[in-house]
């Protein structure tokens, strides 16, 4: 009786233990969460400081790294590594522009952004101008898997932004190698416009996509 009764406090425990492992699963890919969209042209100081943060963290997984397109002469004159470079630039050029700001409607925290550009126009976007040129997308990893990039591409319509944010066309862009971002737009419709063998490096093309708005 009583190793029958310890085999059933152990298989018990076992699984409290699963469920708390499949909980902390959940809470790290931010499933479950109440998550807002907001529109904004203005960030406050708490917000710039925010996206700020999620840029740097997201900053090497894009190719090539936001931070390696900036400076990079001056960067080699100062003995500069590209592992200590930070996205100022693109920071500075990017808070001028439009933002979809994903909100963890708990904290109230930013936890993603999304930035484009309204009016848009571009050689490789000739047909599909004027746009919303989508410049960058970040979600903080504790929060990804969560669907919060397709909510960000959902949200750039007419109903869901002001007059004086729309356009003919959403256009972005992206490279080949990175499958989950084109996954996610040819899932909500838009096609390529435009294709730019090597352009970031030998076998790394730079892939144009548009969706009228």
């Amino acid at each position: 009786m009583r190793i029958k009764h310890l085999k059933t406090i152990l298989e018990l425990l076992l699984q409290m233990l699963r469920n708390q492992l499949i909980h902390n699963d959940y809470l790290e890919r931010g499933v479950g969460m109440d998550i807002t969209i907001e529109y904004t042209t203005t960030l406050g100081e708490d917000e710039k400081k925010r996206v700020w943060e999620i840029l740097c963290e997201c900053d090497k997984e894009f190719v090539p790294p936001l931070s390696a397109r900036e400076n990079s002469a001056e960067n080699e004159l100062l003995g500069e590594g590209a592992e200590d470079a930070e996205p100022v630039e693109h920071f500075e050029e990017m808070i001028e522009e439009n933002f979809l700001l994903a909100k963890d409607q708990a904290s109230g925290e930013v936890v993603g952004f999304l930035t484009f550009r309204n009016g848009y126009e571009c050689h490789e976007l000739r047909n599909h101008a004027p746009s919303n040129y989508i410049t960058t997308i970040c979600v903080t990893k504790t929060y990804r898997n969560n669907g919060i990039t397709k909510r960000f591409y959902h949200h750039m319509n007419k109903e869901n932004l002001p007059e004086q944010a729309h356009a003919s066309y959403v256009t972005t862009r992206t490279w080949n190698g990175n499958g989950a971002h084109i996954k996610v737009l040819e899932t909500i419709g838009f096609e390529v416009a435009e294709r730019l063998e090597n352009h970031r490096g030998e076998g790394i093309d730079t892939i144009y996509f548009a969706k009228p708005m």
